[in-house]
C-alpha cells in the first residue's frame, strides 16, 4: 500500500474515532441531552484589560494545604470562628481553632462544568423570606448565575453571571426597586462575590478572558462539536481558561468602578480562586479545584 493510501486510512480511522468517541472520552459524553446555548458576550472593546503586573497573590500564604479539598466558600460566625467552608464531597465542614469539623451535608450531585459548557439560561435570582416561608423569583434567564451578595445600605444587591463575564445590580429600595441593570463587565468569568465592611465587592475571577472562550460563546454550534470530540473535560477547562490555571481577584466601589485587581496570572502559588472574604486586613481566598486556602495579607 502506498504511503498516501495509509495516510488515508489513519485519516478516516481518526475521523470515525472522533465521531463516536468508543471510550467515552468526551467532556459530555455521559449527557446525551446537552445543549449549547449562545452567550450573550460584551463587545470586546468593553472588556478591562487592567492586569496585576506584580502578580501580587504569589505572596498569599497557603493554609491548611490538603486538609480540605476544593473549599469553594468561605464565612465566619459572628463569634469571629471559622473558617466554615464546603468541601467537594458535599459537605460543610468549619475549623475550630485545631482540627476541622463536619457541620452539615448536602448533595454531592453536581455537573457544573457542563453547565458551563452548556451556559443554559434556566438561572434565576431568588429571595426567600424564613418568617412568611416565601419565595419569589426576582430575575429570571440568567446563565450560570453564582454568588449574591447585598450592598451595605441594603439598597440594592450584586449577583454573578458567569457565563457572559458580567455583576448584574438588583434594586431593592428606591425608585428602581424592582428593576436591575448591568452593574459592570469583568475582565473575566466570575464565581462569587463579597462585600466588605467599606461596602466596596470583592469578586473572585475563575479564569481570565480568552479569544478562544469569547468565539466559542457567541457560536454555541460550534462549542457543541469541540466538546463532543473525544476531549477529557481536564484540558476542555484548560483551553476555556487559556492553556492554565490562574488566579485573579477584583474589587469595586459601590458605583461599579473598578478599584483594584490582584492576580498570579502564572499560578504559581494560588492556581484558581472561587470566592474572596476580606477580614482583618486579609484577603481568604477558596478554590473549587484547589486543596487549601490562601490568605493575602493587603497590608
Amino acid at each position: 500500500m502506498t504511503p498516501v493510501g495509509i495516510l488515508g486510512i489513519l485519516f478516516l480511522l481518526l475521523a470515525l474515532y472522533c465521531g463516536t468517541d468508543p471510550f467515552k472520552h468526551s467532556a459530555i459524553s455521559e449527557f446525551p441531552d446537552f445543549e449549547a446555548y449562545k452567550v450573550d458576550m460584551p463587545p470586546w472593546e468593553m472588556v478591562p484589560m487592567v492586569r496585576d503586573k506584580d502578580n501580587l497573590l504569589q505572596k498569599s500564604e497557603i493554609k491548611f494545604l490538603n486538609q480540605v479539598q476544593g473549599p469553594e466558600s468561605m464565612a465566619f460566625d459572628p463569634l469571629g470562628r471559622g473558617p466554615y467552608t464546603g468541601v467537594a464531597d458535599g459537605r460543610i465542614v468549619f475549623w475550630d481553632g485545631e482540627k476541622w469539623n463536619d457541620f452539615a451535608h448536602t448533595s454531592s450531585n453536581r455537573n457544573f462544568k457542563q453547565l458551563i459548557f452548556s451556559s443554559e439560561n434556566g438561572g434565576r435570582l431568588i429571595k426567600y423570606n424564613p418568617h412568611t416561608k416565601e419565595t419569589t423569583i426576582l430575575m429570571t434567564n440568567l446563565q450560570f448565575p453564582n454568588g449574591v451578595s447585598l450592598s451595605k445600605d441594603g439598597t440594592f444587591l450584586v449577583c454573578c453571571e458567569g457565563c457572559p463575564g458580567r455583576l448584574l445590580r438588583y434594586w431593592l429600595k428606591g425608585e428602581k426597586a424592582g428593576t436591575w441593570e448591568v452593574f459592570a463587565i469583568l475582565p473575566g468569568f466570575p464565581d462569587n462575590i463579597r462585600t466588605n465592611k467599606d461596602g466596596e465587592f470583592w469578586v473572585a475571577i475563575n479564569s481570565r478572558r480568552s479569544m478562544y472562550a469569547h468565539i466559542l460563546g457567541l457560536h454555541p454550534k460550534v462549542r457543541k462539536f469541540i466538546l463532543k470530540l473525544p476531549i477529557s473535560t481536564k484540558v476542555q477547562v484548560l483551553l476555556h481558561v487559556g492553556g492554565k490555571l490562574h488566579a485573579q481577584v477584583v474589587k469595586y466601589s459601590p458605583e461599579g468602578k473598578l478599584l483594584r485587581i490582584l492576580e498570579d496570572s502564572e499560578g504559581k502559588v494560588v492556581k484558581a480562586v472561587s470566592e474572596v472574604d476580606e477580614r482583618d486586613g486579609k484577603l481568604w481566598l477558596g478554590s473549587v479545584l484547589m486543596p487549601f486556602i490562601a490568605v493575602y495579607d493587603l497590608n
